[in-house]
């Protein structure tokens, strides 16, 4: 649990963006405007590789490190681009991955972040006393960025060995439910599917909110709330409304708007 909060407490806190504390340092939403002015997608594939789990990067690192890490990876990657653009081979153009992982903690954050070879990521590297990111307090880290992107849930348990009958539940359920919803882009000659923009589009004209308002309200948790509370209204509204028109009760599957927001289905 997030710096020992219980999940109640916690949700509270991310449902109104307060700040989350890593040890004794604030952490901060990111709101959809700043992802976006920094370049969204840039900004989504820096989330995935923080957040990425210690195996694969052992996958990548095995020949070497000993004891790889998520943390290791990052840095190997950070150093290599710090050698270049400080030791006169390239400029700091040429380092895309420190300069979008920079740009990102910055905003995580809410200060400047600059990576040190000997300590790690120092945070406010100007003040007397700098903060560290560093692998003592990654696991961390990686467990309130994950919270604060929603992307603690079903995909955390390894679907090659689920290890009691409920997990193995759950799997086969979301793996059905991920080939109707496939089924039912295919029919709508749609292979893409809907995108964030798209998201937001929707939830602003639904909610008469000026798209403005969702990016510089929302991060990424609020938004996903906030969406899936709308989808379980409408999906109530119609479900009502199909049976008044004479629909069987047996093939409708009616969750009251009210009801809690199931976190597989999301």
């Amino acid at each position: 649990m997030v710096n020992f909060l219980n999940k109640y407490d916690l949700e509270h806190k991310l449902l109104r963006g307060s700040p989350l504390l890593l040890g004794n340092i604030p952490t901060y939403k990111v709101t959809l405007g700043e992802m976006v002015d920094h370049g969204f997608t840039q900004m989504q594939n820096v989330i995935s590789l923080l957040c990425m789990e210690d195996e694969k990067a052992t996958d990548y690192m095995k020949k070497s490190f000993e004891n790889p890490s998520t943390f290791l990876y990052i840095y190997a990657n950070m150093f290599a681009e710090y050698k270049q653009t400080n030791y006169g081979q390239s400029n700091t153009n040429d380092a895309p991955l420190s300069n979008s992982i920079l740009s990102f903690l910055s905003l995580f954050f809410k200060k400047d972040v600059i990576f040190h070879p000997n300590y790690g990521f120092i945070i406010n590297g100007n003040s007397e006393i700098p903060s560290l990111l560093s692998e003592a307090n990654y696991d961390e880290f990686r467990t309130i960025l994950k919270e604060r992107n929603c992307l603690i849930n079903i995909d955390d348990i390894n679907e090659d060995n689920p290890n009691n009958e409920i997990t193995r539940k759950l799997l086969e359920k979301r793996k059905k439910l991920r080939e109707k919803i496939k089924k039912a882009k295919h029919a709508n000659g749609d292979d893409e599917g809907l995108s964030m923009a798209d998201l937001i589009s929707i939830f602003a004209e639904a909610e008469h909110m000026p798209l403005q308002d969702v990016y510089e309200k929302y991060d990424i948790y609020q938004f996903n709330n906030q969406f899936n509370r709308l989808k379980i209204m409408d999906d109530f509204h119609v479900n009502i409304q199909a049976l008044l028109a004479g629909a069987k009760e047996s093939d409708i599957k009616i969750q009251h708007w009210l009801s809690k927001i199931n976190k597989l289905n999301d």
